[in-house]
């Protein structure tokens, strides 16, 4: 199967070469794109899970793929829009 998430992101960061400015460029232009994107498919759903419980879902998934998108780069940007294209 595939691999979305590197279990070694924490000891990725922790060396002295790991390029925090690229790491929050990214963070947060994934932040908006994939932030919008699932907020628009959340709206559909959130009258039947309430908007706590909504945020809380758009929180977890922004924040999770922004992360993973950040720490992964090019390659995270193929995998999750191929993901989307699918669906």
């Amino acid at each position: 199967g595939m691999i979305l998430f590197d279990t070694n992101i924490k000891e990725d960061m922790s060396d002295s070469s790991f390029d925090w400015e690229e790491f929050w460029i990214r963070f947060v232009c994934s932040f908006l794109f994939f932030g919008f994107i699932f907020a628009l498919g959340l709206l559909r759903y959130v009258e039947d899970t309430g908007w706590i419980l909504g945020g809380v879902i758009w929180t977890v998934l922004t924040v999770g793929v922004s992360i993973y998108a950040a720490k992964v780069g090019d390659e995270a940007w193929h995998k999750l829009l191929d993901g989307l294209r699918w669906w």
